[in-house]
C-alpha cells in the first residue's frame, strides 16, 4: 500500500540476494558507516517532499547540515501534498523546472530516469566513499539506472511486512505460536485451525494490495512479482505467480479467508481493520502499521515473518524505500548532492530515528528505531529481519488500479480462477512496458 504507506508517514526490483545484513556495523567500531562532507561552496537549493512530518524532520537536519557542513547555504523546503506531488513533478519535468532535491518512491522512479530527469549520484558516492551496498539490494536496486546501473538515489527509510497475529485467538484455539521458520503449510494448519464460522472469525486476510498482501508470496517462490526487473514483461502468468495465487485461493476457497466484499474493500487497511476488529486471528501488514496496532488492539498481539515457501525455503517480503534525488538540471549539482550525503549519512539519519515511526535506511541506526517504541512487548526485530532476503519494489503507477483493485476481486471475490485473472492482467500490464509501447 505504498499511496497510504506515505500519507501515513511510514514509508518500499529483482532481489534474489540477501538484501540486508544486519551484522556489526562501522559505527559500533567508532567509525560511521556514511560520513557527511563539508560543501565545497554554499548556495541556494529548493526541495520537495509530500509530508508536513518528513518536512520538520528533514528541516531539523537540514538546519544541521548548515550549521556544521555548509555555513551560508539556503534550503527553501516545501511541501507539496500527496495528491499533488507527482502530477506537479511531472508537469515540471516536461518545463525543465524541478526543484533541486526531492523525495522518490520506488515505484515512480522509471519515469524520471528514462526521461533523463534525475542527477546521478554515483560518482559522489563514490567520492565520498560510501560503500552502497550497506544499504542492501532490497532498497537501493530499484533506484539503479543505465549502463553500468550507477545509483541515482540515496534511500531515506524502509518498510517491510510481517504477519500481525491475534494471541489471545490462537491461545482460544489452542495453536502455537507461529515462528520465523514456519512455512506454507504451517500458515495454512493455523488458518483452518483459526477459523471460528459460529462466531465469523477466519484464520488469515493476507491477499489485498501488491506491498502487503499476494507479491510477498510470489517473492517467496523466486519469481520477481508482477513485472520482471527489466520492466518488459509480466510475470504474474510465470509458475511461481501461479503457485502462489493458487495457495492463497485455496486458504479461500475453503472459508479460512474472507472475501472482499466481507472484509469491505481491496485496501491493506480495510483488512487490518478488520483484524482490530477481532474478526481476523492474522494479517499481513507493513511496519507503518505498528503503532496504530499499539495504540487501538484491544487484544494481545504479537508479529512473525510471512511464512517460507516449502520448496525454495525462503520468507520474502516486499520492501520499500522512499529515496532523496535531485534534479538533473539543477544549477547547483554538487551542493544539491552534498545535502543528500548529509540526509542519508549515520549523522543525518538520526533526526529520522529520534523522531520515531519511520525506519531509518542507515543499518547503523536501526536499533535505535526498535527502541523508539519502548516496551512494547512486540517482536519488532521482525520487520529489520525481513530485510535479509526482500524483494524490492518492480511496478509502477500505470498499472496500480490493475493489479491493486482488479486481479485481487477477480479472485477474492468474483471466484474467476487464478489463470484467467492473472492473464486478464497481464494482458494490460504488458501493453504499459516500455518495450512493448515502443
Amino acid at each position: 500500500m505504498l499511496r497510504r504507506v506515505t500519507l501515513l508517514i511510514l514509508v518500499m526490483l529483482l532481489l534474489a540476494l540477501p538484501a540486508l545484513a544486519q551484522e556489526a556495523t562501522p559505527e559500533a567500531a567508532g567509525t560511521p558507516a556514511i560520513a557527511p562532507q563539508a560543501c565545497e561552496q554554499p548556495g541556494s537549493l529548493t526541495m520537495w517532499v509530500w509530508d508536513e512530518n518528513w518536512a520538520e524532520v528533514i528541516g531539523q537536519a537540514i538546519e544541521a547540515w548548515q550549521a556544521d557542513y555548509c555555513p551560508g547555504a539556503e534550503v527553501d523546503l516545501q511541501v507539496q501534498p500527496w495528491g499533488q506531488y507527482w502530477d506537479l513533478l511531472k508537469t515540471n519535468v516536461a518545463g525543465g523546472d524541478m526543484p533541486d532535491v526531492f523525495n522518490m518512491s520506488q515505484d515512480r522512479f522509471y519515469f524520471y530516469a528514462s526521461n533523463d530527469a534525475l542527477l546521478d549520484l554515483q560518482p559522489y558516492f563514490d567520492e565520498a566513499g560510501v560503500d552502497t551496498s550497506l544499504w542492501g539490494s532490497g532498497m537501493i536496486d530499484p533506484y539503479r539506472w543505465g549502463d553500468n546501473q550507477d545509483l541515482y538515489a540515496g534511500p531515506v527509510n524502509w518498510d517491510t511486512i510481517a504477519i500481525f497475529y491475534n494471541k489471545d485467538l490462537f491461545d482460544a484455539a489452542g495453536v502455537e505460536y507461529p515462528t520465523a521458520e514456519w512455512t506454507w503449510d504451517d500458515f495454512a494448519e493455523a488458518a483452518a485451525a483459526l477459523t471460528d464460522p459460529e462466531n465469523d472469525v477466519y484464520g488469515a486476510a493476507v491477499y489485498a494490495e501488491y506491498q502487503s498482501g499476494y507479491p510477498n508470496w510470489i517473492a517467496a517462490t523466486g519469481t520477481t512479482p508482477i513485472v520482471e526487473a527489466g520492466r518488459t514483461r509480466c510475470t504474474l502468468t510465470d509458475e511461481g505467480s501461479l503457485e502462489a495465487l493458487n495457495f492463497l485461493k485455496g486458504l479461500y476457497d475453503e472459508g479460512y479467508m474472507p472475501s472482499v466484499s466481507v472484509v469491505g474493500g481491496t485496501s491493506p487497511d480495510d483488512a487490518f481493520n478488520f483484524w482490530l476488529a477481532g474478526k481476523v486471528a492474522m494479517v499481513a501488514g507493513g511496519s507503518w502499521k505498528l503503532p496504530e496496532a499499539i495504540e487501538k488492539a484491544t487484544f494481545d498481539w504479537d508479529v512473525v515473518q510471512l511464512p517460507r515457501n516449502p520448496e525454495t525455503g525462503r520468507s520474502r517480503s516486499i520492501v520499500h524505500s522512499v529515496g532523496y534525488v535531485a534534479s538533473a538540471n539543477t544549477e547547483n549539482p554538487d551542493l544539491a548532492a552534498n545535502l543528500i550525503l548529509y540526509l542519508v549519512s549515520d549523522e543525518g539519519q538520526k533526526f529520522f530515528a529520534d523522531a520515531g515511526g519511520v525506519a531509518p535506511a542507515n543499518p547503523a541506526l536501526q536499533q535505535q528505531w526498535i527502541d523508539s517504541f519502548g516496551d512494547a512487548g512486540v517482536n519488532i526485530q521482525t520487520f529489520v529481519d525481513a530485510l535479509q532476503d526482500s524483494q524490492g519494489v518492480t511496478v509502477f503507477d500505470e498499472i496500480w488500479d490493475k493489479i491493486n483493485t482488479e486481479l485481487v476481486v477477480n479472485i477474492f471475490d468474483q471466484g474467476m480462477s487464478v489463470e484467467d485473472a492473472a492473464n486478464d492482467a497481464c494482458e494490460f500490464i504488458n501493453t504499459q512496458l516500455p518495450e512493448q509501447a515502443q
